[in-house]
């Protein structure tokens, strides 16, 4: 069954019930037909609900569909809830939604309580009668909100007690908020020394295997790069210009633990994150991100593989959203560990948190391989990347 039935009876119910037949028995001795007449409509009335409480709710149904919003702070969607009933009729309950207040309900001066809004709605749903129940949200913080309990509660038509139908599936209905953004200095499109394979617009290399076009010749351009086809085109000698490109790969590595529990400054690292990963889609810099949260599977954390796109940014976001105070932290140190023997090294590593001694060594063996470090340090109401300083006495392995 869809739904799982509590009873909450008050004790005047069974007290009536035992009046009723007190008075039945009564009605006899006295020979009174009003009497009789009175206790037996009664007993009727109390069986009657009775068969109505116990069979409510057998043939109604709801349509759980999986849906997704992905939101932005501030913006607004719909739960939508479609019920079914072909079973006994539901008159004047009452629907109960308990939801993750990263949205919040519109229209509704609530405030949230326990990490979540709890809404009522007056329900009725006769028989063979289909209703569908729109709640217009807003998107609030980050995070993700669904939809943790659906209830609805029925009293009994004669007022003594109700009835409580618990839908007992998980609702398929969530909504992703993505993280807000944070400005971050300093962040420019950095340089390596070393050609590379991804386009730049301020390489100092070219490869020579893309041609970009033609511009004209000055007198410092090599004999060997003229293009004579187009020179005789245009009367007059023309350059080749070739693609620049270079090895501009980042990785944003994201610790969000403080000791054993999640930083109090979560929200502001994952807004800067969310702002570096937006300039490197601008930019067309490929980048990966890693944060130390436990997960299955080959990697033991929360990991992208390096890409650039709108496609990869919005997966980045989703990452983003997903993490909340509740996450089972994966330690900091075996994460860069694994990082540096397992995964893709980009040549710029951004690191952003707390750094233990074990942490700084991993880091080191890191920049030992070639790639530049930078932290993100979180000012009043801003960051800002900076070279990654490594104290001589916190490099030792531990």
């Amino acid at each position: 069954m869809e739904w799982k039935k509590y009873h909450a009876e008050d004790g005047y119910l069974s007290l009536s019930s035992v009046l009723s037949v007190y008075l039945l028995i009564q009605s006899f001795y006295l020979k009174s037909w009003e009497v009789f007449l009175a206790s037996i409509l009664f007993l009727l009335i109390i069986s009657a609900n009775t068969y109505y409480m116990k069979h409510l709710g057998e043939k109604l149904s709801l349509q759980n569909t999986k849906v997704r919003y992905k939101l932005f702070a501030g913006q607004e969607a719909k739960w939508i809830l479609e019920f079914e009933n072909k079973g006994l009729p539901i008159l004047k309950g009452e629907l109960r939604i308990l939801f993750d207040d990263c949205i919040c309900p519109m229209d509704q001066n609530l405030e949230p309580r326990l990490g979540n809004f709890e809404l009522s709605i007056p329900f009725s749903l006769n028989h063979n009668e289909r209703k569908i129940i729109t709640i217009p949200i807003s998107a609030r913080k980050r995070g993700v909100s669904k939809i943790r309990k659906l209830e609805l509660y029925i009293p009994n038509f004669i007022g003594f007690g109700e009835t409580i139908l618990e839908y007992r599936a998980q609702l398929l209905q969530d909504a992703l908020v993505y993280p807000s953004r944070l400005p971050v200095k300093n962040i420019l499109s950095l340089l390596t020394d070393r050609p590379g394979t991804f386009l730049s617009a301020y390489s100092l290399f070219e490869d020579h295997f893309s041609p970009a076009g033609t511009r004209q010749y000055v007198s410092s351009d090599s004999f060997n790069r003229i293009n004579w086809k187009a020179s005789a085109r245009k009367q007059s000698l023309q350059t080749k210009v070739f693609e620049k490109t270079a090895e501009t790969g980042w990785n944003i590595s994201l610790n969000v633990s403080a000791g054993h529990s999640i930083s109090a400054q979560l929200e502001e690292r994952i807004s800067s994150a969310a702002e570096i990963a937006y300039i490197c889609v601008k930019e067309n810099i490929p980048f990966s991100m890693c944060i130390n949260i436990r997960t299955a599977g080959s990697t033991p954390f929360y990991f992208i593989s390096a890409a650039s796109g709108k496609d990869h940014l919005q997966k980045v976001l989703e990452m983003l959203a997903v993490v909340d105070n509740h996450s089972s932290i994966y330690p900091y140190e075996k994460m860069l560990s694994f990082y540096e023997r397992h995964l893709t090294s980009q040549p710029y590593f951004l690191h952003a948190g707390e750094l233990n001694p074990a942490a700084s060594s991993a880091i080191t063996n890191i920049s030992r391989k070639g790639a530049f470090v930078f932290e993100l340090q979180l000012l009043n109401e801003e960051a800002e990347l900076r070279p990654l300083q490594v104290k001589a006495k916190e490099v030792a392995v531990q």
